[in-house]
């Protein structure tokens, strides 16, 4: 690029491409200051590159300080960490005594008074809690043997209530037996020997009586036709009857239909007198009422003009 560069201010700076009329020496100079000013350029764009690349690789190295700088101070957390771990595992030791059986821990640090202690040998201590352990061993024993014999209590308990309701239950049915209701064929079947001799002896009486009863019915429907006949005659004979007092009922009502409408006739005429009598004397009542509110008018007149 700067060669190209170069080759073209070498072809500006011909003299063929000066301006008519510009003098060679100052054309000179204008080209000399113009080559000045492009190398100034190039070396501040050149000056810029390499001032962008500083600032660059200023970023990154500021970057690996502050990532070294937190990686140390990690480091230094680790490092008081395990310094803290040490000196915890150098004071908190964790020492184990092997302490023979008989021996007692002493919380204090006092040595106590053995003057009042016994000595007893380790056999005897044995013998006793053989005992204990024998005597413990029988109460065991003999709590079970008692919950197994409460169980059993329990047990026969339970089927002794359950033999009192089977027994209720039982007594229950027999009542039941005894009040149920039983009806004659079954007492007859229970108690007689020849049950089915006499069923046919019952079922011949009533055949009889069935015979009997059909002798009967039969002279009794023949009665009874012989009254229908009879009741027949009579209702012909009561609605001839009953045609002649029809005709007769007639006649009398027309008779009564006349006497009614002279009766009424007589009745208005009456009844027309009283209405005019009641007029009459409401007419006069009203003529006595007007003359004495005339009065009464009066009197107010007068008073009212003593008053004045």
């Amino acid at each position: 690029a700067l060669t190209l560069l170069m080759k073209a201010l070498d072809e500006l700076d011909n003299p063929e491409q000066r301006p008519n009329g510009l003098d060679l020496s100052v054309w000179e100079h204008f080209c000399l200051a113009r080559r000045n000013k492009m190398d100034i350029e190039e070396l501040v764009r050149c000056k810029a590159l390499t001032l962008a690349e500083m600032q660059a690789f200023l970023q990154r190295r500021i970057f690996d300080d502050e990532k070294i700088k937190s990686e140390i101070e990690n480091i230094f957390q680790e490092l008081t960490w395990l310094q803290e771990e040490k000196t915890k595992l150098q004071l908190n030791l964790t020492v184990q005594f092997l302490l023979k059986q008989g021996q007692v821990e002493l919380e204090s640090t006092e040595i106590p008074d053995y003057t009042d202690a016994i000595l007893i040998n380790k056999s005897v201590i044995e013998e006793l809690n053989c005992i204990i352990m024998a005597e413990g061993e029988k109460k065991i024993a003999s709590m079970v043997q008692c919950k197994d014999f409460s169980r059993g209590i329990f047990q026969l308990e339970w089927e002794h209530k359950k033999m009192r309701m089977q027994i209720e239950d039982l007594d229950q049915k027999a009542r039941d037996i005894v009040t149920l209701p039983i009806s004659k064929d079954r007492q007859l079947f229970l108690t007689m020997l020849n049950y089915d001799s006499c069923v046919a002896h019952n079922i011949s009486m009533m055949e009889q009586t069935l015979c009997l009863l059909d002798k009967l019915h039969r002279k009794n429907v023949k009665n009874c036709q012989k009254r229908i006949k009879e009741l027949e005659n009579r209702i012909s004979l009561k609605d001839q009857a009953n045609y002649e007092l029809s005709l007769q009922l007639k006649e009398m009502l027309v008779s009564v239909s006349e006497r009614r409408h002279i009766f009424e006739a007589d009745d208005t005429q009456h009844v027309s007198e009283k209405i005019t009598r009641q007029r009459y004397q409401e007419i006069l009542k009203q003529k006595q009422l007007r003359r004495l509110v005339k009065e009464e008018e009066q009197q107010f007149e007068i008073l009212q003009a003593e008053v004045a």
